[in-house]
């Protein structure tokens, strides 16, 4: 019997050594590499043979996919897949999935630390502290005015695995939360104990706004531009732990600059990384990091623990667990055959 190939694209872990001791005891053939920024047809020449693919950032397009003739299931190394054209996946039969709450938590903390830094003006305190250090003066005119955050109102748009554990996290925080996910069913906003509040309307309230839509599609890609930062207070501050394009950067600068907005922490972007010359870099009230959202080392292991489930569900003939295409199980092309791997 043929053995089953599985392949990685790319990887972000420091070593692999796990992996390839769980493969052995699988009795499988697993290969890894480092081709990220590689061609189209390096990818093809690579990974056509793999029956499952894992990949992180590789942009895996419809040239891409329709050259993998033999992958039956496409594993995204974490939550997000814009560098995966899930059509083409489709439309060649490949089960494509991601590991959905994967760094959940890790994610809705280091929101948080965002919030916090944002609202209460990190940034201005450190020049704060470094002129009382070096000239004895301590002066708070450069922070002012400074607000408390219980009794304001927080606004989270989309409310899936992120959004849900920052709303559970923040309620200690005393503020009023509002949410706008026209995805989740009624049954979920009551489980929550919430109602769903319109963007817009959102942006209006909100003092602080923070955004967990989890994929950029036509409808989400630019949904915060210039209008939409007009609609919030002066004093509002924007959070964005989600999917960098959500924000234009150009409109979101021209509202930091004119004080349109008050204020913004950033760890995803529009283009990654930033360019070295971006206004956003030098903003005295606009907080920065650098797209390490997810990471813990209990977030990287759980990833991990996730990927090898699901390599292991292949191997029983059962799909992965979070199933991005789900139509693709009602092509006659489907490659995955259930319960027959």
């Amino acid at each position: 019997m043929k053995k089953t190939i599985f392949k990685i694209t790319d990887y972000i872990e420091r070593d692999l050594k796990w992996e390839e001791e769980e493969c052995k005891k699988l009795g499988i053939d697993f290969y890894y590499h480092q081709l990220r920024d590689a061609s189209a047809s390096e990818l093809i020449k690579t990974f056509k043979d793999a029956d499952i693919l894992l990949t992180n950032m590789a942009t895996l397009n419809a040239e891409v996919l329709d050259g993998l003739e033999n992958v039956k299931v496409l594993l995204r190394h974490g939550i997000g897949y814009d560098k995966v054209d899930v059509e083409a996946a489709t439309r060649n039969g490949i089960i494509f999935a991601n590991e959905a709450t994967a760094s959940s938590d890790d994610v809705a903390e280091h929101t948080i630390m965002l919030i916090l830094e944002t609202f209460r003006k990190k940034k201005l305190q450190d020049k704060v502290l470094k002129r009382w250090i070096y000239t004895r003066e301590w002066s708070s005119e450069d922070i002012y005015p400074m607000h408390r955050m219980k009794g304001k109102t927080l606004g989270i748009i989309g409310c899936g695995n992120i959004g849900s554990l920052v709303l559970e996290k923040m309620r200690g925080f005393a503020m009023k939360i509002l949410v706008c996910d026209p995805y989740l069913s009624r049954e979920r906003y009551e489980e929550l104990g919430i109602k769903h509040t319109p963007f817009d309307d959102i942006l209006r309230a909100a003092d602080i706004v923070t955004v967990h839509v989890h994929v950029v599609t036509e409808e989400t890609r630019g949904m915060f531009h210039l209008e939409k930062f007009r609609l919030m207070k002066k004093s509002a501050v924007i959070i964005n732990t989600a999917r960098g394009p959500v924000l234009n950067t150009d409109d979101l600068i021209i509202a930091l600059k004119k004080g349109i907005i008050n204020g913004a922490g950033i760890d995803v972007y529009e283009t990654e990384p930033p360019a070295p010359d971006s206004e956003l870099i030098t903003m005295d009230n606009v907080i920065l990091s650098p797209h390490i959202a997810w990471y813990s080392e209990e977030g990287g292991w759980d990833i991990r623990y996730m990927i090898m489930d699901d390599v292991k569900a292949f191997l029983e003939g059962k799909p992965p667990r979070f199933v991005v295409n789900p139509e693709v199980f009602d092509r006659p092309g489907l490659r995955f055959i259930m319960g027959n791997a």
